[in-house]
C-alpha cells in the first residue's frame, strides 16, 4: 500500500483527493493537512510514501514545507498539486525538491498516474 498524504487548505478539494486516493485499491490516505504547520507535524508522525501538496497554504506555504521536509524526509516523494501556472513559482518548487507537479484542472487519472510517476522517480 503506497501511503498518501494530502494537504490543501480547501476542504473541497481535500474530500475530492480523498475520494480519488481511497478509490485506488494501492493507494491509501494516511492523512490530511490543511495547513503548512499541520502538514510538517503530520509528515514526521505519518511517514507517508507521497506528500501531495498545495503551494498556497495558509501559515507556510508549499515551497517553504517542501524546503523544511525534503533535509529530514528524503524518502517522501512530494507532488505538487495547484491552480499556479507561473514557471517560476512551479520551477521554485522543483528546485526545493518537489518530484512533480501537476495543475489542480488536470483529469483525475492525470493526478494517479503523476503518484504513480514520482514514485518511480520520473
Amino acid at each position: 500500500m503506497i501511503k498518501v498524504l494530502i494537504a490543501d487548505d480547501h476542504a473541497i478539494v481535500r474530500a475530492g483527493l480523498r475520494a480519488l486516493i481511497n478509490s485506488e485499491s494501492v493507494l491509501g490516505l494516511v492523512g490530511e493537512a490543511s495547513g503548512g504547520y499541520e502538514t510538517l507535524d503530520l509528515v514526521e508522525k505519518l511517514r507517508p510514501d507521497v506528500l501531495v501538496l498545495d503551494l498556497s497554504m495558509p501559515d507556510l506555504d508549499g515551497i517553504a514545507v517542501i524546503q523544511e521536509i525534503r533535509p529530514k524526509f528524503r524518502d517522501v516523494r512530494i507532488l505538487i498539486l495547484t491552480i499556479h501556472e507561473d514557471e517560476a513559482l512551479l520551477r521554485a518548487a522543483l528546485k526545493a525538491g518537489a518530484g512533480g507537479y501537476i495543475l489542480k484542472h488536470a483529469a483525475e487519472a492525470d493526478l494517479i498516474s503523476a503518484i504513480h510517476a514520482i514514485l518511480r522517480g520520473e
